[in-house]
């Protein structure tokens, strides 16, 4: 097994091993199974897995180790974890469990150049707190004024009544255009209208 073969289910494995031995310099399968929240036979078969992609130094009924492939993917793991709970939480606006859990679901499919982008926009963030907007949970109306498309029904995290598309649209985009003002845009038309952001630059040594 290659280390990009690595599944969400094993990260966790790994990133249990990583804080534990972080803590005691040594992990064990019953401190491993507690953390994850799984039974000791799955966290066997899990061991027997990242011991065979070279993750782990591994005896049956032993302590379990990382090895420096091991150690370099759990802190490649790690750092994908904490960039995306912090933007989900910093410019989302969701609660920090919530932030665990949608961020454990998309951490391992996201792509170098993607995470250096979401760095520094993290701390962009943090230091411009004068650019922050107001997180409105209503998104349906503004998904299809935006995007051409339905968007969750209902409110994004709380239970309660839609918002009216001109509250929806007039909060993030601006009026609602009204009949007489000419022919609605496309989703491409309106895309290709809004202000493009600089990218920058990408580092080098970030895989």
């Amino acid at each position: 097994m290659q280390t990009e073969q690595i599944t969400e289910s094993l990260g966790r494995y790994l990133l249990a091993i990583y804080h534990l031995a972080a803590e005691n310099r040594v992990a064990r399968s019953k401190d491993i199974a507690e953390v994850v929240g799984v039974s000791r036979p799955s966290v066997t078969g899990a061991l027997q897995k990242l011991e065979k992609a070279g993750m782990i130094n591994y005896e049956p009924y032993g302590y379990v180790s990382l090895t420096d492939a091991g150690d370099g993917l759990a802190r490649k793991l790690l750092l994908k974890h904490r960039a995306t709970q912090d933007f989900l939480q910093l410019a989302l606006g969701l609660p920090h469990e919530r932030a665990q859990e949608v961020s454990a679901q998309i951490e391992q499919s996201l792509p170098a150049d993607v995470l250096c982008r979401l760095v520094q926009f993290n701390n962009f963030y943090r230091n411009n707190p004068g650019k922050r907007f107001d997180w409105d949970p209503g998104c349906r109306h503004l998904c299809e004024h935006l995007y051409g498309m339905h968007g969750p029904s209902g409110r994004c995290a709380d239970e309660g009544d839609d918002v009216s598309l001109q509250e929806a649209v007039s909060h993030n985009t601006g009026p609602v255009p009204t009949a007489g003002e000419g022919p609605e845009q496309t989703p491409r038309q309106r895309a290709s209208s809004r202000p493009k952001s600089p990218v920058s630059r990408l580092p080098n040594g970030i895989d």
